[in-house]
């Protein structure tokens, strides 16, 4: 009997009850969704990482010797080291579109030829052969390749400082440490396609450009400018019939020297007419014993510390003791004697882990922010649902009690609306989030992050949510109803007295004698009906809430872009220089593109805690192309400082120019000294915080080129900022450039990122209707139910159609207004609190919502409600006059 009558009822009150299974449905639904993916990218990354093997530490020196890899090799806690050469190039590949060759940037690893295969870091093969050392060849980045169709077979032709070389693909591969990669760290989002990278054998490294560096050395020079005169000495003795070994003997040359073919060859080099034949000729003529592997450099290191590193994102002990472990294994490395080690840095400092470390733990502030917001409104629909519902069911319910039913049973019976209805909203919620939602946003994250057998992951926290959401729902239920399920069946089978005030009675006295009826009517009706009314401002507030997060998302983004691309970086083009450029080359880059420059220096300081942080200052020298932002977005030339955030004089002596966040997170402030080094040396500086900026995208130093060289530090620029046209070069074309970087490309990047936020955007917009669409249905239904007698008495007095229509209709407008003016204000700090705690510690950025926005929300609403209103209104021509006048008798 009770389950027909539960199923009777809330066939009959589809509205109130769809209401409350919308808004879990809703919340667990996101929650669900939203955590599919992030938790998914957690666990996949953790997976793929130790699958593989991630590198723990990253090392930097001059060049690791063998002898220095055993002693990293004889650390307690360390089990494994590997070294190699990280090099920025670039490399020509066809543009699919017009079959046009394009250079584009790549970075390039030579990994050691020592090693028989790569076991830190190892590569996950996606097609082709599995790496060697032995084998020529290389393995390219597995999203590169993919966006330019390179095949396993293709030949590429790559460049290095100017050195060509052409490689075949032997395999397409991802990495645990390239997850993610950017040719620049102002690059938020990376069109593969415009970046790659790849792994070689040291082999592989373009012999010519050794051979050159070879050929720089002082002996060499040195014996290429004496060259004329041992020309002139070996025909003077040869004249006299004396051999060459005789010549050799007299003139004190080595006698494995081959004295006949290093002349010969010392011509061309000398006038620089020798090909790398000839450069290789006459370098082993003049030393026999030469090995070019011997010349190979390893700069760079990586270290496996022993045993296995935890999950990350989920605190223990375990985590904690390797964490410690790592802190260990740092000092024993810079301990170290006899070694070329100048930086040590962890996975939270490596872009690739930090940026997919940061973008999956977005998902928990997403994911916690939409269920708090979509519980709140089912728990107010819930109240006033069921406090209406019980109420219309006195009679049912004191018949029920007059029949024998006892208390509990009844009781347990209108409890199992809630129930039943946030049971079945949590199940589907549940079984839709992750693939409708959980899905495509993993998608969406797998455009930006390489990370192979990535899945979706639904984890025991969704059920304890669902079964915490139900339970949350059944009190609520158990509240709203309890009252009328106390009282004995004759109080309940008697009609409830309404409880109406004098004043409303008589209409009132004043001003508000002197209303439309209309409007003393629904100012009656809102203040009887306060839950109802509160729960429609709550749900409206929560529509106008997300519409105005959808657009005011892109218009921060966008304002983003002005603020980064066209006040800050004040130029059109970047030129990256060449670790090797030349000073005479350099004078003539300045020449030609100007000499607005910056030096990136890598340090560490010490934080509040006394704590080694790694961080960077970039010395500006750029004249105004790089530029520093206040708080509010002025920008300025670094040599005027910060207006009202300057304190002291900012050319000083290692003068700081610092972030306002990096100031926040370490708890400094203007004037406090800070103590730091540069990467690789000894000597600690104390020097004083001189001015705070603000920046969107790097929190980090700056310091004018002043105060760097007032440290007695050289400067060495490794950038030159222009405004002149470049578009018509390739990274290959300039002499002493890396790479060339414009800011139409970096804005294009962005763009893309901008497109793939439009589907989160879009899907906002539609849930923000569905929930404007939602309450305003249910607060109309409900206000048709509970004023049916009152309506068809007006209907009796002569009030028409339209009147009715109106008086109903203006009560929903004024609750969407007051709901739009809660909602406006709550929709920009949504939208707020989401830039500062949802994405990564190295970004600031905050809301900056159009006047559009918030236009574009209210009429939104309006329209919702209006169209929801109207089409409700019709029922009032459906009114029962006979059974409604006679439901109140």
């Amino acid at each position: 009997m009770f389950r027909k009558k539960l199923f009777r009822e809330i066939k009959g009150n589809f509205g109130q009850f769809f209401t409350i299974f919308a808004m879990i449905f809703l919340a667990i639904m996101a929650f669900s969704g939203i955590s599919a993916f992030s938790d998914g990218l957690k666990y996949s990354s953790v997976e793929f990482y130790e699958k593989n093997n991630l590198q723990d530490l990253w090392l930097y020196g001059e060049n690791f010797t063998e002898d220095e890899l055993e002693k990293i090799r004889a650390l307690d806690n360390v089990a494994d080291v590997e070294r190699y050469l990280s090099m920025q190039g670039s490399v020509d590949v066809e543009n699919t579109e017009d079959s046009e060759v394009e250079n584009i940037p790549a970075e390039l690893n030579f990994l050691d030829t020592k090693d028989d295969e790569k076991n830190i870091s190892t590569l996950y093969l996606r097609d082709g052969e599995k790496y060697s050392p032995d084998k020529d060849g290389v393995w390219l980045g597995y999203y590169f390749a993919k966006a330019r169709d390179i095949q396993v077979g293709d030949e590429l032709t790559f460049y290095v400082e100017g050195y060509e070389f052409t490689e075949k693909v032997r395999g397409i591969v991802s990495s645990p440490d390239h997850v993610y990669t950017v040719s620049d760290p102002t690059v938020i989002f990376q069109d593969a396609a415009d970046f790659g990278w790849a792994y070689l054998s040291m082999r592989e490294f373009p012999r010519e450009y050794l051979y050159d560096e070879i050929l720089k050395e002082d002996e060499i020079l040195k014996y290429l400018d004496s060259v004329d005169d041992i020309k002139k000495a070996v025909d003077v003795y040869s004249s006299m019939g004396a051999d060459i070994e005789f010549v050799k003997k007299q003139l004190d040359i080595d006698e494995a020297v081959d004295l006949e073919t290093a002349l010969d060859k010392a011509s061309l080099v000398k006038n620089k007419k020798a090909d790398i034949s000839d450069k290789e000729a006459f370098i082993k003529a003049v030393d026999p014993d030469f090995d070019i592997e011997e010349c190979f450099v390893y700069p760079n290191a990586i270290v496996d510390v022993a045993g296995v590193a935890p999950n990350p994102y989920i605190k223990s002990s375990e985590l904690d003791e390797f964490e410690n472990k790592l802190k260990t294994v740092k000092n024993e490395l810079y301990e170290l004697d006899d070694t070329s080690i100048s930086a040590i840095t962890g996975r939270d400092v490596w872009q690739s882990y930090a940026s997919l470390k940061a973008e999956s733990e977005e998902g928990d502030t997403y994911s916690g922010m939409f269920t708090v917001l979509f519980v709140f409104i089912a728990g107010l629909s819930v109240v006033t649902t069921m406090s209406r519902f019980v109420k219309k069911q006195r009679v049912q319910i004191g018949t029920l009690k007059a029949l024998g039913f006892r208390n509990r049973r009844v009781t347990t019976h209108y409890i199992a609306y809630g129930f039943w209805v946030s049971v079945i909203a949590a199940i589907l919620g549940l079984a839709i989030g992750a693939p409708l939602l959980g899905q495509p946003f993993l998608n969406m994250e797998l455009s930006m992050f390489d990370l192979p057998d990535a899945h979706r992951c639904v984890l025991p926290k969704n059920y304890i949510l669902a079964a915490a959401i139900i339970i949350v729902i059944t009190i609520i239920t158990y509240y709203s109803i309890k009252t009328i399920l106390k009282e004995s069946a004759a109080q309940t089978l008697r009609l409830e007295v309404p409880h109406i005030k004098i004043k409303a009675k008589e209409g009132g006295k004043g001003i508000s004698a002197k209303l439309p009826f209309s409007v003393k009517w629904n100012l009656r009706d809102i203040f009887r009906s306060k839950s109802r009314s509160i729960m429609a401002i709550v749900g409206i507030m929560g529509s106008t809430l997300l519409i105005v997060m959808a657009f005011g998302m892109q218009d921060s983004l966008n304002h983003y872009m002005e603020w980064e691309f066209d006040k800050i970086q004040a130029y059109k083009y970047k030129l990256t220089l060449s670790e090797n450029v030349s000073d005479d080359r350099l004078d003539e880059l300045f020449d030609t593109y100007g000499d607005a420059t910056s030096q990136t220096v890598a340090i560490e300081y010490k934080d509040s805690d006394g704590n080694i942080v790694t961080s960077t200052i970039t010395v500006n020298d750029s004249d105004g192309y790089l530029r520093v932002s206040d708080h509010d977005t002025n920008t300025y030339d670094i040599s005027d400082g910060i207006p009202g955030n300057t304190d002291g004089d900012i050319n000083k002596a290692g003068a700081l120019f610092a972030t306002e966040k990096l100031l926040k997170e370490n708890s400094f402030s203007l004037g406090d000294k800070v103590k730091w080094r540069i990467m690789g040396e000894d000597d600690w500086y104390e020097t004083s915080i001189a001015a705070a900026y603000r920046d969107p995208q790097s929190q980090q130093f700056s310091m004018t080129r002043a105060a760097f060289e007032d440290l007695g530090k050289e400067y060495v620029c490794d950038t030159i900022y222009t405004n002149d046209d470049l578009s018509n070069l390739t990274d290959s074309d300039i002499d002493g450039v890396s790479t060339i970087s414009s800011i139409e490309s970096l804005k294009e990047q962005m763009n893309v990122m901008l497109e793939m936020i439009s589907s989160m955007i879009i899907l906002l917009i539609a849930i923000s209707a569905l929930l404007g669409f939602i309450i305003i249905y249910n607060m109309g239904i409900l206000a048709l139910t509970e004023k049916m007698y009152q309506f068809a008495t007006l209907k009796v007095l002569g009030f028409k159609f339209k009147k009715l229509a109106l008086i109903y209709t203006q009560q929903n407008l004024w609750l969407t207004i007051v709901g739009i003016i809660f909602g406006l204000p709550l929709g920009y700090e949504f939208t707020d609190c989401m830039f500062k705690y949802a994405i990564g510690d190295n970004y600031d950025f905050f809301a900056n919502i159009d006047i559009s926005s918030y236009l574009i929300a209210i009429i939104g609403t309006l329209i919702i409600m209006l169209v929801t209103s109207i089409a409700l209104s019709r029922n009032l021509k459906k009114i029962d006059m006979v059974a409604s006048l006679k439901a109140n008798e």
